[in-house]
């Protein structure tokens, strides 16, 4: 049973309360790509001649008005050698120092670099990504970007091209069911025995509230045996009944000769969104629950979508 009592008590329990200013992951559904910036930042989203940006800026310094630093994570098409693309970044400012990166299999350059009067630094990723490019970059007066130097360095590492092949296999044999977890994904509850078994995963944080807690999604993937005649219809049918009608379907279509349904839920005490699949094989039912409170999810849905391409039953999930 996936009850959503249960995953809420897992979204309570995922939320922590730090004194630094908690990272949250930005995902782009569009390009798959995902990055850690400080929750204190704000961001903003621009296209640009057919390139994509999302901005990251730190809040103004004193007696400042506009940001100490910025980052800007970049997509596009990439129209001749990743080096041409680079210098227009790098013309007219002092000599980089260059360094090979990689990211999934992507393959470039970074480059760290001041203004030739030496009053702004930069630092830029550079990623060949088959025929677009994708890349990171930070800028701010020489003063700033020294006090911020830590996050921006850690805001370059987190840069990471979601590709589901390089993600975490997690496999049940004798469920016989796999699927692929983003490294970001925490496992944080596992309960099996008899004809059933569930595993719960928490996403890395999304949004962040007043005092430093974080907000995260869950997945629980869930499987038992239908009884009956076996088939996917009475596991849905039995899957609907035990979630009640708190649970309200807003969308509902075929999924990969299962179904998907986009659902609501509200209690007096938070609202809350969720993606469920479900499939059947053998015999057995198999559901996976994506839940996020109601205000994060859009930030979220695209993922949950990527993740589940990855889930495999019965005989192709394989011995």
């Amino acid at each position: 049973m996936i009850a959503g009592a249960a995953v809420a008590g897992l979204l309570a329990a995922s939320c922590r309360s730090s004194d630094r200013d908690p990272l949250l992951t930005y995902f782009n559904g569009e390009f798959g790509l995902t990055v850690r910036y400080p929750a204190s930042w704000k961001t903003e989203q621009a296209r640009q001649e057919g390139v994509w940006y999302r901005y990251f800026l730190a809040p103004p310094g004193a007696n400042a008005q506009k940001p100490e630093v910025s980052v800007t994570l970049l997509a596009g098409p990439l129209h001749g050698a990743l080096e041409d693309h680079a210098q227009t970044y790098l013309a007219g400012n002092g000599a980089p120092v260059l360094k090979d990166e990689e990211r999934q299999g992507a393959k470039g350059h970074s480059y760290a670099f001041s203004s030739a009067d030496g009053v702004t630094r930069y630092a830029l990723i550079l990623l060949q990504d088959a025929n677009r490019v994708v890349g990171l970059y930070a800028q701010g007066e020489a003063a700033a970007f020294s006090r911020h130097k830590e996050i921006l360095d850690d805001m370059a590492q987190s840069l990471t091209l979601e590709r589901t092949d390089a993600y975490r296999e997690v496999k049940d044999p004798r469920f016989r069911f796999s699927i692929r977890i983003p490294p970001s994904w925490a496992e944080s509850r596992r309960l099996g025995g008899g004809k059933t078994t569930l595993i719960q995963f928490a996403s890395p944080p999304l949004a962040a509230d007043k005092g430093g807690q974080t907000v995260h999604a869950s997945l629980t993937v869930a499987a038992e045996e239908i009884g009956g005649d076996g088939k996917l219809e009475t596991f849905y049918d039995n899957t609907r009944l035990r979630l009640g009608s708190a649970f309200d379907i807003m969308a509902h279509r075929a999924w990969r000769g299962g179904y998907a349904d986009e659902m609501g839920a509200e209690t007096s005490m938070a609202a809350s969104r969720s993606k469920r699949f479900y499939l059947a094989a053998d015999g057995r039912g198999y559901s996976l629950a994506f839940e996020a409170r109601e205000d994060i999810f859009s930030r979220v849905s695209r993922w949950c979508d990527l993740i589940a391409e990855t889930f495999k039953v019965g005989a192709e999930a394989g011995s």
